[in-house]
């Protein structure tokens, strides 16, 4: 057994861990965890507790492979880790910013209200200047032209678009879930 690989393995399977578990009590702490059956499209619980069980159980097994050398513990925390990390893939657009602040129902579609962003130039025409533009051509010509050196400059215009780095952490926890699952891989084939 490359035990070097184990122990790097179980490094970032703690780190991961750690990830979680702050992602886990900030979602705690925002309430969401209280909405839950208001909002039937937030994070389903038995989800988030098979997740969180199926890691812990496999760290358990990596611990007991990396102290022991016990091949069969090895590969009982891999198989553990395969299903945890469906799950975590199930969460990604739940999570990603998290926990993720929606638009409440009771606000229309273009109208965000406190969660809109800076407002960008519309490329849309009103129907009564639309219908006026079919009945006469100068007028349609005009609109047309109009319309091009809108979309023109809007296109021109850099969007930046904020990065926010609440995003960064349950990025972070995939990528290093990933990682882990490779490296405790690698490690259980070696000590094969």
């Amino acid at each position: 057994m490359s035990r070097s690989l184990a122990v790097t393995a179980l490094a970032s399977w703690v780190f991961a861990e750690l990830l979680g578990a702050y992602m886990l009590a900030n979602w705690v702490r925002s309430g969401a965890a209280g909405r839950r059956r208001e909002e039937p499209d937030g994070m389903s619980l038995p989800v988030l507790a098979a997740h969180a069980g199926l890691n812990l159980a496999g760290l358990g097994c990596w611990i007991v492979f990396v102290a022991t050398g016990l091949v069969a513990a090895g590969w009982l925390a891999v198989g553990f880790m395969v299903p945890a990390i469906g799950l975590g893939v199930s969460t990604v657009s739940i999570w990603t910013p998290y926990p993720v602040r929606r638009r409440p129902a009771d606000v229309p579609a273009g109208d965000a209200g406190p969660l809109a962003g800076p407002a960008r130039p519309t490329a849309a025409i009103p129907d009564q200047l639309l219908a006026r533009a079919l009945e006469d051509e100068a007028a349609a010509g005009r609109l047309v032209d109009d319309l091009l050196a809108r979309n023109l400059a809007a296109r021109a215009a850099p969007r930046l678009v904020p990065l926010d780095p609440r995003a960064l952490v349950p990025f972070l926890h995939g990528v290093l879930a990933i990682a882990t699952f490779m490296l405790a891989t690698l490690a259980a084939i070696s000590a094969s």
